[in-house]
């Protein structure tokens, strides 16, 4: 139960700081707990990532109110809310650790990244990248192009969340305590679709 409480505190004041220091709207999510995901659904595709299945759950918020009250009594995956301050563009890790890289030698800004226990970077880019995404999907041969996008309606857990098997996401580039600003999607895209290519 300790063990519960102090995953539970440590979930709650991530989502705090999300909200109070970003500005990024948070969700309570699925969680994945003895092995299964809350939801039920024993053939859950996406245990611990997804939004909870409670009543009154179901809005993103920026409120400091609704966490403390959201995250009282369950370990809720911390889920931000994409499509609004950010959009995200999401690669193999092997595509994103070399494009990171890449963005660094010639010194582009580079912003917040995740990574997810399925080995997948999460890069959050500037909203309204959803033209420029789909403008480079079909001018490329998409089945050598495993990136994807999401935008409004679409949800990433965020750290310290546990999702499938039990794995932790964690910050592959975390943010950055004095620069809030993020990097536009084309130089991030364009660097993904280079070593997308590249790894196939």
């Amino acid at each position: 139960m300790l063990v519960r409480q102090r995953t539970r505190a440590a979930l709650q004041a991530a989502a705090l700081f999300y909200v109070v220091d970003r500005g990024w709207p948070v969700l309570p999510g699925a969680y994945v707990e003895d092995g299964r995901c809350s939801c039920g659904d024993t053939e859950c595709p996406d245990p611990g990532a997804h939004p909870a299945a409670e009543p009154g759950l179901t809005r993103a918020t920026r409120s400091t109110d609704d966490v403390w009250e959201w995250w009282s009594g369950k370990p809720y995956t911390v889920l931000l809310a994409s499509g609004l301050e950010f959009d995200v563009l999401d690669a193999p890790a092997q595509v994103g650790y070399a494009a990171i890289r890449q963005l660094e030698v010639v010194g582009l800004p580079l912003g917040p990244v995740l990574q997810l226990p399925g080995e997948r970077l999460l890069f959050l880019v500037d909203p309204g990248a959803r033209n420029l995404y789909w403008y480079t999907v079909d001018h490329n041969d998409t089945a050598r192009f495993d990136v994807r996008h999401h935008a409004v309606g679409h949800f990433v857990p965020a750290p310290p969340s546990s999702t499938a098997c039990g794995g932790r996401t964690r910050w592959a580039v975390p943010p950055d305590p004095i620069e809030r600003g993020l990097p536009g999607a084309v130089d991030v895209l364009g660097a993904l679709m280079r070593f997308s290519t590249q790894a196939r």
